[in-house]
């Protein structure tokens, strides 16, 4: 049996809602204000300030992985980067793209994550993987 598999590319600036499928993944870009640059970007699950940290980045302009996230801090255009793997409908819930402000509050975007069941490809069927521009 083959299973559809979805990536789905959101382009985000603030508060937004994201839709993946289960077995896929969604890429998520973060942007931030040209001041930023030089501090450190993660993202986290919750909302602030329960927002527990699944990646973090002190390195610019260099992908790097933990688990299922990889986050590249995209400094020449104030961008950073969030891809998630192999999603689950447990994935489902309030994410924060953030960025790390010593001594102040850190700077948050809310994103609403919503996964559900892929579609099953029958053994004879080709299936898909589609990319969704929003």
């Amino acid at each position: 049996m083959k299973i559809l598999l979805i990536f789905t590319l959101y382009l985000i600036s603030a508060s937004s809602e994201v839709r993946g499928y289960s077995g896929g993944g969604v890429l998520i870009k973060c942007k931030y204000d040209q001041e930023y640059t030089s501090k450190n970007k993660y993202f986290c699950k919750g909302s602030w300030p329960n927002c527990g940290d699944l990646i973090k980045t002190e390195i610019k302009d260099k992908w790097v992985d933990t688990g299922r996230f990889s986050l590249i801090d995209n400094t020449s255009s104030a961008e950073f980067w969030v891809m998630i793997r192999e999603l689950t409908v447990e994935d489902s819930g309030t994410y924060q793209c953030a960025v790390d402000i010593t001594l102040l509050k850190d700077i948050y975007t809310p994103v609403e994550l919503m996964i559900k069941e892929a579609v099953h490809c029958s053994d004879h069927n080709v299936c898909n993987i589609n990319y969704l521009f929003v």
